[in-house]
């Protein structure tokens, strides 16, 4: 179900000084029904990546996260995600990643349907021996934790639950 993506188009970095992070990764791709979609990379500091995805109808938006497509199509758009995510590992094996399973309209922010669905993805696609799979269901968080990063720092998920606290007004 989740292994056919859409043909995606990396459309390069900007460095971002005045913001957290340190770089923007973004992609496009079309779906089926000829919607086109934007995932946005946020680098940070340790090499941690945040993913967010978004329909482009929806860019202006401050809910452009929480809101539904009503295309039905939302496995290959995750899967499509996916693969974005997999391409920059391959570019840097010492990634980590992190999102957050944004609530939809009336849902409470803990542990949201996306958060619960992206937990069963993750553990699918990202090897238990490459990652340690943290999951904060209060803020319906994720992190994917690299192992050989680890080694570097005796507390990286620490740094990482403190960046994700910082910029994410949340706690962990």
């Amino acid at each position: 179900m989740f292994d056919a993506v859409y043909k995606f188009n990396y459309q390069g970095y900007t460095k971002t000084p005045t913001q957290p992070y340190t770089k923007l990764h973004k992609f496009s791709f079309k779906c089926r029904f000829n919607h086109k979609y934007i995932i946005r990379v946020e680098k940070y500091e340790h090499q941690v990546f945040v993913i967010k995805f978004y329909l482009k109808n929806h860019e202006q938006s401050e809910k452009k996260y929480q809101l539904l497509s009503g295309l039905n199509d939302a496995s290959r758009v995750i899967a499509t995600s996916i693969a974005a995510m997999i391409w920059l590992y391959k570019k840097d094996n010492l990634s980590s990643f992190g999102f957050i399973g944004a609530n939809s309209e009336g849902e409470e922010i803990g542990s949201t349907k996306r958060f619960k669905l992206y937990v069963k993805l993750m553990e699918s696609f990202f090897s238990s021996v490459l990652f340690n799979h943290k999951e904060y269901e209060e803020n319906s968080a994720y992190l994917l934790l690299n192992k050989e990063k680890s080694k570097e720092y005796d507390d990286l998920e620490q740094i990482i639950k403190e960046l994700f606290i910082k910029y994410y007004d949340m706690s962990l």
